[in-house]
């Protein structure tokens, strides 16, 4: 497949999306394509350029995506044949959201050319393990988006759609996050552990965190669990105050 360059747009909750976005990267460019990286949560949509090929990479949650990341690809401008591919991150099921996103990206004139879903450690629970990031997991994610990226170039790799009923589950999860009790009981603070760094603020993708002496939350959050994940004294938590956490990356990196 002709591709020449590639603009990766990628949203990350605690860095596994990156990371695949990375190795895809490396191997777009060791066969000579040009690739950037850009974060979802940073750009505006309607400022993509229409002459990359565009990809989109995210992590699966609650069986779709984060609303910022379909607020993203919804914002796209209209195309006439851009060549787009996408890759998500999951522990689990994503029950559709290939399908989805594609009749999307076709009804704006994009040409969906592949998607695949690359298993990596599961973010979302806690666990009393302290070596939650499981090497042998991210060995074979990092394999298959190699794999993945190489395909998209020789021109075998396809938008496979294996779903059951994706637009009603499709609705049904995006529903979900605008539920307030979902998202009160998702991420607990402890108020007594926090040290006032301030860090899961400069985190936040959606600005639902804001500093004062004590951060503040703001209704707004879409449970992509970094706050908690990278909390260094475990104040924000998830299920069981001490539990151990995943995280892929170091904060900085995404920030």
């Amino acid at each position: 497949m002709n591709i020449k360059k590639i603009d990766l747009y990628y949203f990350s909750g605690t860095g596994n999306t990156l990371l695949v976005c990375r190795k895809m990267k490396e191997t777009f460019e060791k066969k000579g394509v040009e690739t950037k990286l850009y974060a979802i949560e940073k750009e505006v949509p309607a400022n993509t350029n229409m002459e990359s090929c565009i990809g989109l990479a995210f992590p699966v949650a609650v069986f779709t995506t984060y609303p910022l990341v379909m607020k993203f690809i919804k914002g796209l401008p209209k195309a006439e044949g851009t060549k787009v591919f996408m890759v998500d991150t999951m522990g689990g099921l994503s029950l559709g959201i290939r399908s989805v996103i594609k009749s999307m990206l076709k009804k704006k004139g994009y040409y969906p050319i592949a998607s695949s879903q690359v298993v990596m450690p599961d973010n979302f629970w806690p666990t009393q393990e302290k070596d939650s990031q499981n090497p042998n997991i991210v060995n074979k994610g990092m394999s298959s988006a190699s794999s993945y990226a190489e395909n998209i170039l020789n021109g075998t790799a396809q938008w496979s759609q294996v779903s059951v009923f994706p637009n009603a589950v499709y609705a049904l999860s995006q529903f979900l996050f605008t539920l307030p009790s979902f998202r009160k009981k998702t991420i607990k603070f402890n108020k007594a552990k926090c040290v006032k760094c301030g860090l899961c603020s400069k985190l936040c993708p959606v600005g639902n965190i804001t500093m004062h002496e004590y951060p503040i939350f703001n209704g707004k959050c879409e449970v992509c669990v970094r706050c908690n994940s990278f909390c260094p004294t475990g104040a924000l938590y998830r299920k069981k105050d001490g539990e151990h956490v995943y995280r892929a990356v170091k904060p900085e990196e995404l920030i």
